[in-house]
């Protein structure tokens, strides 16, 4: 007998600014997907952009700890900074 896991769905109710909405709005209308379907694309692909970027980070954090290079070092410590606090 075959069974399947059936995916339960949350619901969330969230208030976007007038601007937000609009450009949605057109991004789903671009793509001909619903609003909704635009919402969960784009939560997705940032989530994703967040691990990807923290990812980067740890990465760049464990050459910059190993490096015997001072040269390396410095301009390593110099990215993490920009990365970390911004210009």
């Amino acid at each position: 007998m075959l069974t399947t896991k059936k995916e339960t769905v949350g619901r969330v109710s969230v208030a976007l600014p007038p601007e937000l909405h609009a450009e949605i709005g057109e991004r789903a209308e671009q793509n001909e997907i619903s609003l909704n379907r635009a919402i969960i694309q784009l939560l997705r692909s940032g989530i994703e952009a967040e691990r990807q970027k923290k990812q980067r980070l740890e990465e760049m954090l464990l050459r910059y700890r190993e490096s015997a290079d001072p040269e390396e070092v410095a301009r390593l410590g110099e990215e993490l900074g920009v990365i970390i606090f911004g210009r």
